[in-house]
């Protein structure tokens, strides 16, 4: 797989965060995800407004 730059993790974090969004709206305290890496990296890259 080819690595991500920094702003298509921000873009795949910026999903991602959506969709969490959309488990707790649906299931509440009752949701859950598993996270891998590279969703670690799109999330951190979301949240980091610079390139680290």
């Amino acid at each position: 797989m080819a690595k991500m730059t920094h702003e298509q993790n921000r873009e795949a974090g910026q999903s991602h965060l959506e969709y969490m969004r959309e488990l707790l709206a649906k299931h509440g305290d009752n949701a859950s995800v598993n996270l891998h890496a590279d969703h670690m990296r799109s999330l951190l890259a979301a949240a980091s407004p610079d390139n680290r």
